[in-house]
């Protein structure tokens, strides 16, 4: 990766693709304290999206709130006795969103909105990792 790091499109990217960054062939990215809090941040994400597909029971009072500077989602999980509250900005919720929606969470979609924002993060990240650079192995 070159020049500073973009953690807004490093946690878009890994929590989409857990598996995007090794840390062995991108060590000295995650020396890089924004990169670590960014995988963190991923870890974070996914682990919401498992909860409310239901990995671990099933959820109740799922609420999403919009403030001024994030969005606040807040779910029961009975079957953990556990209440969860996040406080995630537009893009980390429209990540939740877009992968709770494939997992078939009811009551969350992603928007075009949201699919607009996962999409520019995307290129931005792309454009960092020099995957213009990058060839398909002939086969």
């Amino acid at each position: 990766m070159r020049g500073p790091v973009d953690c807004e499109a490093l946690v878009v990217g890994m929590t989409l693709v857990p598996g995007l960054l090794s840390r062995n062939r991108s060590f000295a990215l995650f020396e890089n304290a924004d990169a670590r809090r960014a995988k963190t941040r991923a870890a974070l994400l996914r682990g919401i999206v498992r909860q409310l597909a239901g990995a671990h029971g099933s959820v109740e009072e799922l609420a999403v709130v919009t403030g001024t500077q994030a969005r606040e989602m807040r779910y029961r999980v009975p079957g953990l006795r556990m209440e969860r509250r996040a406080l995630l900005n537009d893009v980390e919720y429209a990540c939740v969103a877009y992968l709770a929606a494939r997992a078939g969470v009811a009551g969350i979609h992603a928007s075009d909105e949201d699919r607009s924002r996962i999409d520019a993060a995307l290129r931005r990240l792309a454009a960092n990792l020099r995957l213009d650079t990058v060839h398909a192995p002939e086969i």
